[in-house]
């Protein structure tokens, strides 16, 4: 059964696993999916506090008298008098009464007493409050703990955080003519590429998986992996054999064996084979062999269904708007989508076609950086004509 593209992810999205929750230590939790909102316990800062090395002061005196000094974790003066002053390092506490804090590079000692420039009511002070007050949202459930997110749990003071469990995912690919790296070169055959694209995928995504093997093009050998597999994982990627050909046993034994085949192919180019399919509680997705078939579906269609299963907030890739730096080929009523090399220039992106998209070449995903989408109105674009890309 073949699908539009549309139709194709909303069964996908439909048929996501519903991840369940589970509670871990905030070291264990990068690239985790937050499983619940995040808000701050406390005011920050929750008192007043020093922007610079200086000395607090209460404006309207030309000299002060130094009375101490205090810094990030020390106590100091609570209250200063008249033209008393504290000297305070960069996120020191402020004497509640203190007005202002002058930099000390700008203050003159002489005699005792400190000379400090006019200042303004407030000047280099961050107010209680300032950044965010007690009960504010800092992180919504569905938000990827990484990069920022992650030590920002820490400042918050989190030992914990709730967040969503992993499915289970199970990879294998078919084919008699798969070589593994590092064996040696036999005419004819092809190294086993997909199983990596999906490994540097996942673990770009933060996804868990297990490599399950080498299927060889058996009609029983497909079978009894699939039915082995059935009890480990929540979802099983295969990589091959969905095609038309006289050995694409996995079309087979989905049809055969109880599977219900939810689609067969979707129309789009390249990788327009590609199944999805269900049994008992297990989602099996079915994607073709060629690697730039496979790796554009996992991009396109396979890497938001598993965000969405994940927990993600926001799981449909990002695209971005570009222009076009020479030609690029499709056709009109087709769904094509095309190997760019994306470049920002003067604040606008644009994109050079990779030189090939044949479905059967691979090697230029070696220089590429992004999928030109190029839906069924648009034919061949030039130079200067507008697309939408989405980044690898």
């Amino acid at each position: 059964m073949r699908v539009t593209r549309q139709k194709a992810k909303e069964i996908l999205y439909s048929i996501a696993v519903k991840p369940e929750t589970e509670t871990v230590s905030v070291r264990d939790s990068f690239m985790r999916v937050l499983a619940e909102d995040i808000h701050t316990e406390r005011d920050y800062p929750d008192c007043r506090k020093s922007a610079v090395d200086g000395y607090a002061h209460i404006v309207g005196h030309e000299t002060y008298n130094p009375i101490g000094d205090t810094g990030a974790g020390r106590k100091g003066a609570d209250v200063i008098n008249g033209d008393e002053t504290v000297f305070v390092m960069t996120g020191g506490n402020v004497p509640e009464n203190a007005e202002a804090v002058a930099r000390v590079e700008d203050a003159v000692i002489e005699g005792g007493r400190v000379h400090l420039p006019e200042s303004k009511v407030g000047e280099n002070i961050n107010s209680i409050g300032e950044e965010n007050f007690a009960g504010d949202l800092v992180a919504s459930k569905g938000s990827v703990i990484k990069d920022g997110l992650f030590p920002v749990l820490f400042y918050l003071g989190k030992g914990s955080v709730q967040v969503y469990k992993k499915p289970k995912i199970g990879i294998f690919v078919t084919g008699d003519e798969i070589l593994e790296a590092g064996d040696e070169y036999r005419k004819g055959f092809v190294y086993n590429t997909n199983r990596y694209i999906l490994e540097s995928m996942f673990n770009k995504h933060g996804f868990d998986y297990e490599y399950f093997g080498h299927v060889k093009d058996s009609k029983e050998e497909v079978a009894a992996a699939f039915e082995k597999m059935s009890g480990q994982y929540d979802i099983i990627i295969s990589s091959g054999g969905i095609s038309m050909g006289k050995y694409d046993y996995v079309k087979e034994v989905f049809s055969t064996c109880g599977y219900e085949i939810l689609f067969s192919r979707t129309a789009i180019k390249p990788g327009s084979p590609l199944m999805a399919a269900k049994k008992d509680g297990g989602i099996f997705i079915g994607m073709p062999g060629y690697p730039a078939a496979f790796m554009t579906n996992l991009i396109f269609y396979i890497v938001p269904f598993l965000k969405k299963c994940y927990g993600y907030e926001t799981f449909e890739n990002d695209e971005i708007g570009v222009v076009m730096d020479g030609r690029t080929s499709s056709r009109e009523g087709r769904f094509d989508i095309n190997r760019a090399v994306v470049r920002a220039q003067n604040g606008v992106y644009t994109a050079s076609d990779a030189g090939t998209q044949k479905t059967s070449h691979f090697n230029s995903f070696a220089r590429v950086n992004a999928l030109l989408l190029l839906d069924e109105e648009t034919g061949t674009l030039k130079t200067g004509d507008r697309a939408k890309a989405i980044f690898l």
